[in-house]
């Protein structure tokens, strides 16, 4: 327990700190690209508004049209690479300009121009080329800078950050396990102690049940046998079994339960165990029905598993409808389901969820079998430490299932 406790106390952490970090190199390299688009425009936007050609530096010395770039200088002519394309309405040529670029020529930027009129788009991106469509006198003009130097900025900047963020989520996942023991030190110290005190009073309990029971027998063989003798000594059992299912939870939850694993025939053992049950149903007008695949084998606790199968069973035949039918049905695969169903007309007002919590019973003022709600909980604290799952569900309309997963 303690150990799940610290994993999900780890996850918890990293699952945050990863979050946060990709929440922070988002928003990082996000207004970085805002940033770059906005240059990129506010420069395509001064090109166009000069016609598809790179204002010459005596023009920028007049105030700047709408949008040209805070960044243009005397040498932005000489070391950015545009070329633009002026269309008339039906796609035809009016104007090229391929002067500051080497990599297209004019039948490429033409071909981009026509791309673009067809799709209507009024900016974006062509390739590594970011482009501006702006109305002119009798067609409309296409101008394209090329953003290959932004883009790989990008690109390392995203990747810089990336990788800054993974070491860091590495660096606090150190951390976070190296002093995981430490903060949650407080909670296995009070698990510990709980279980310690289980363990205590189930045995100092054992003491004074005993001798109560010795006592029970000689006055029975005194005064002969009464009925507040016999409801003293049931209560007496029953108390005794509360107390042996009390420690073997807390023996249970222990990080490491002993298991003495071995290789035995699971079908064997759930055949056995549950066709003992066979009269006991009988005389409550139940019908039990075994469905267990043969020859299924399994590596684990042999008693373990028999006291699981024996606990679902009891449970099933202990609550199942008058006149109902209890199956048992074990399958073999990659992995051993053992799964026990009956009839119970008032599945529907069930909280299955809660089925294997202790003391847990879907009556609440507890009356009926005598039984303390522990059966269940031992079942799961006995497939926890075989590393299965069990779970309870609904098999249809007024029919429980309890599907265990070795």
């Amino acid at each position: 327990m303690i150990g799940r406790l610290r994993r999900k106390f780890i996850a918890i952490c990293m699952a945050s700190v990863f979050f946060v970090m990709a929440v922070v190199v988002l928003l990082i390299n996000g207004v970085n690209a805002k940033r770059s688009d906005g240059m990129i425009d506010s420069m395509l936007a001064a090109i166009a508004h000069n016609k598809g050609r790179f204002p010459r530096a005596e023009e920028q010395e007049n105030p700047r049209p709408p949008r040209q770039s805070p960044f243009m200088s005397a040498e932005a002519p000489f070391t950015t690479r545009h070329f633009s394309v002026l269309l008339s309405e039906d796609g035809e040529v009016l104007e090229t300009n391929t002067e500051s670029i080497a990599a297209v020529t004019e039948e490429d930027a033409v071909s981009y121009a026509r791309e673009l009129l067809e799709k209507g788009r009024a900016s974006g991106w062509k390739g590594v080329y970011r482009y501006l469509r702006t109305d002119q006198d009798g067609g409309a003009l296409f101008t394209f800078l090329d953003s290959s130097e932004a883009l790989r900025s990008r690109q390392q900047l995203l990747l810089i950050s990336s990788t800054v963020a993974l070491l860091s989520c590495g660096a606090v996942f150190v951390l976070v396990l190296l002093l995981s023991g430490r903060a949650i030190r407080p909670i296995a110290e009070s698990i510990r102690r709980q279980r310690q005190f289980i363990t205590d009073a189930g045995h100092e309990l054992k003491t004074p049940l005993t001798i109560i029971s010795a006592n029970c027998e000689i006055l029975e063989i005194n005064q002969g046998d009464s009925e507040w003798l016999g409801s003293v000594r049931g209560q007496t059992d029953r108390m005794r079994k509360l107390v042996n299912n009390l420690v073997a939870l807390s023996r249970l939850d222990e990080e490491q339960p002993r298991i003495e694993r071995a290789k035995f025939s699971i079908s064997d053992a759930v055949y056995d165990t549950a066709a003992a049950f066979s009269s006991a149903a009988e005389r409550e007008g139940k019908r039990l029905i075994l469905n267990v695949a043969p020859d299924c084998e399994y590596v684990g606790d042999e008693a373990a598993m028999r006291q699981l199968a024996s606990i679902l069973v009891d449970n099933a035949v202990k609550y199942a409808d008058a006149g109902g039918e209890i199956l048992v049905e074990l399958t073999c695969g990659k992995s051993p389901v053992l799964c026990v169903e009956n009839s119970f007309s008032a599945v529907a007002t069930l909280k299955l969820d809660r089925l294997f919590d202790r003391f847990y019973r879907a009556d609440p003022a507890r009356t009926g079998s005598g039984s303390f709600g522990l059966g269940l909980a031992i079942a799961r604290s006995i497939l926890e430490a075989h590393r299965g799952s069990i779970r309870a569900e609904q098999a249809g309309p007024g029919r429980i299932r309890v599907r265990a997963r070795l």
